[in-house]
């Protein structure tokens, strides 16, 4: 019976010791304001970019699953579909002047510094010609080992790939991007880290509703 009551007291503990990684980001800029909140559990990833519209992300897979609260639907981006859109990215932002790499070269450290929510973080910037880029590292952001293992996963995972050969790895800085300011084309997109937090989350969340229907995604050109 002890061995038995041991047993179970270990499972127990294992189940609550599960914890999601949620990212809670404010986002500003080409004409929308608000905040997202991203939720990661292992390979699974679930982005509520706005009250309407969430996607879950299947990192192992790369397959992007895409949910409209507003119509109860959803549509399904499968691998092949993500690197086709991938591609298309890539000769448009090439056509505007930037240059791919397979490796974008890594931000460069200003020596500014400034608290951001709170938190001291250095200065570092960012350009490939056409995406100016300036990134606030903060090294004292706490769990911050986690924090960035998750925010890699997100950037790396399924449609946000897109801009990987236009944008440098965050993971090789010093700390968390606590604020980060990207401009392309005359356009701003600001974002503000607000919280990142270990927690449980339903597994449901990284699921599609049952009473949600799929819809067809068109066919892209080439295929």
């Amino acid at each position: 019976m002890k061995i038995s009551l041991a047993l179970v007291s270990l499972l127990l503990v294992a189940a609550f010791a599960r914890a999601d990684m949620v990212i809670v980001q404010k986002v500003d800029g080409m004409g929308q304001s608000g905040k997202m909140t991203m939720k990661i559990c292992g390979d699974k990833i679930r982005a509520d970019i706005s009250p309407q519209v969430s996607t879950i992300t299947d990192a192992a897979t790369g397959q992007v699953t895409t949910l409209n609260h507003t119509q109860r639907s959803y549509m399904v981006f499968s691998s092949a579909m993500a690197r086709s859109m991938t591609d298309q990215m890539k000769k448009v932002m090439q056509q505007m002047g930037a240059v791919p790499s397979a490796s974008p070269a890594a931000p460069k450290a200003t020596g500014k510094a400034d608290k951001i929510n709170g938190y001291n973080a250095a200065e570092y910037t960012f350009s490939n010609g056409i995406l100016n880029a300036t990134y606030w590292i903060s090294s004292d952001f706490p769990n911050g080992k986690a924090v960035t293992d998750a925010l890699a996963k997100f950037q790396k995972g399924g449609l946000a790939d897109m801009t990987k050969a236009f944008s440098p790895d965050l993971s090789a800085l010093p700390g968390v991007p606590v604020k980060t300011e990207v401009e392309i084309s005359g356009q701003k997109i600001v974002t503000e880290l607000i919280s990142a937090t270990e927690q449980s989350v339903d597994p449901g969340q990284y699921q599609v509703p049952a009473a949600y229907t799929e819809m067809k995604m068109p066919a892209m050109p080439g295929q």
